[in-house]
């Protein structure tokens, strides 16, 4: 296999940078400022957004170009919902499959729970053994990562959340990572109004 060409080490830096970015939802994507950051012409800047658009993390609308997409009710949830299937179907299918599945070992406690989040969550989708449920909840991470690094105040108690999640993940126990990643997402889906708010500032 071949180095990766420099469009993929671009692309491979673009993609983070735009996630992690401070850009609110359906704010514009400046092609120009990111072309003279990688210093290429705009063109390939284009073809990797258009890629992303592919991917479901960039929009283009007919006035501003390419854009963060907008966080609509209607998205939200359903991001989430696709989230919460594709975790249940990997635990549901270690627990029919017979031998327990390999816990690696994660670092559940760190500072940063939106990258605790998406390594578990990363880890979960390892239990069904396909790589392409491995690519749907790291599509899903990309896509949620804007809204999972917004400031939720006392909405949830993110930290004790992780700590219920990293007693469930250190002791193997199945049954109680089905049961956190419902709650998970049932928090999340009756707070997706206040999401929307908190993405727009209001």
């Amino acid at each position: 296999m071949g180095k990766p060409s420099r469009i993929e080490h671009i692309y491979s830096d673009l993609r983070p940078h735009l996630l992690s970015a401070p850009l609110q939802p359906g704010q514009r994507i400046d092609i120009e400022a990111l072309s003279q950051r990688y210093g290429v012409s705009t063109m390939p800047i284009r073809l990797l957004l258009n890629r992303m658009i592919g991917e479901r993390v960039v929009d283009i609308t007919p006035h501003e170009g390419y854009v963060i997409p907008a966080a609509k009710e209607r998205r939200v949830r359903d991001v989430h919902k696709w989230n919460k299937m594709i975790l249940m179907l990997a635990i549901e299918t270690a627990m029919d499959n017979g031998p327990a599945p390999h816990f690696p070992e994660l670092n559940l406690d760190q500072a940063d729970i939106v990258a605790a989040t998406e390594a578990l969550f990363l880890a979960i989708a390892d239990f069904s053994d396909t790589s392409e449920t491995r690519y749907a909840i790291a599509n899903v991470n990309d896509r949620l990562r804007p809204l999972r690094q917004l400031d939720t105040g006392n909405l949830i108690d993110l930290p004790a959340e992780m700590a219920e999640f990293k007693a469930a993940w250190e002791a193997h126990d199945l049954g109680s990572l089905r049961d956190l990643v419902k709650r998970y997402h049932h928090r999340r889906l009756a707070l997706v109004p206040n999401f929307i708010a908190l993405a727009y500032g209001q």
